[in-house]
């Protein structure tokens, strides 16, 4: 891989690789409905701007309505500064239960890829030094070493048995509100983990907020709406499974053709 990025005007070295490692780090928890949610913690920005959504939300009254999901977010957007941002693309995430207990959530990502697969080696090299949102204050600004942001925040909602919920999602800076809205769906609404995935959602970023059809507007007042005609792969790609009782329950996000599999 070294070789084949160095002659193509690359810098990554074997020294890199030799120096990097696994970091393990104390999950972002936040109390949400009698529930103990964790995330991720930084670097990831979008585990602290979900923790901050729902400790908002846990001072308001069960179920929140859209306005107040929606100035969750804006809250939470508001504490947004360069080191948070992050577009990224070509991320994936699978969430795992067993009938013992245990849990598991992973989101993996590839930046939006860089086109370039190693010969012989089966990698897809990500762009992640090329991401422009990654380095807010200009490429190679970045000391060595420094672990880069992202949005990909695998989440857990831990009751008194253990982990109930193991979510996370997909779709650059709408991960964080996918799994904000399926967390509020599952505790608040009550419903099942597939129907919170498939109900409708919305996003803030930039001063528009994004409507997919269904989403109740009563109370929005003057906010700048961008609606969208049908359901879309750009509010993420949440995957989920949850415990009710003796029973694991799957949810697959149909908007960028997530699936569950029971053995």
């Amino acid at each position: 891989m070294c070789a084949h990025v160095a002659e193509r005007g690359g810098l990554l070295t074997p020294a890199d690789l030799a120096a990097y490692e696994a970091v393990p780090r104390t999950p972002v928890p936040v109390a949400y409905r009698g529930r103990t949610v964790l995330t991720n913690p930084p670097p990831s920005a979008g585990g602290t701007l979900i923790a901050h959504a729902l400790a908002k939300l846990e001072h308001a009254p069960s179920p929140p309505s859209a306005p107040d999901i929606l100035e969750a977010m804006e809250e939470a957007q508001a504490q947004r500064t360069p080191e948070f941002l992050s577009r990224l693309g070509s991320t994936t995430h699978i969430s795992a239960m067993d009938g013992e207990g245990w849990a598991c959530a992973v989101t993996c990502t590839n930046g939006e890829g860089s086109g370039e697969v190693v010969p012989g080696t089966g990698v897809h090299l990500n762009n992640m030094m090329g991401e422009e949102d990654l380095s807010p204050y200009g490429f190679f600004t970045h000391p060595a070493g420094r672990r880069l942001p992202s949005m990909m925040a695998p989440t857990m909602v831990v009751g008194d048995g253990g982990p109930a919920l193991a979510l996370g999602s997909a779709g650059s800076n709408r991960i964080r509100s996918a799994i904000l809205q399926v967390v509020v769906g599952v505790l608040d609404h009550g419903l099942d983990v597939q129907a919170a995935i498939d109900a409708p959602r919305m996003h803030v970023e930039d001063g528009l907020t994004y409507l997919e059809p269904g989403v109740d507007e009563t109370g929005l007042g003057d906010r700048s709406l961008v609606r969208f005609h049908a359901p879309n792969l750009f509010f993420g790609g949440a995957q989920a499974v949850e415990r009710v009782g003796d029973e694991l329950r799957g949810g697959c996000d149909f908007r960028r053709g997530g699936a569950v599999a029971v053995a």
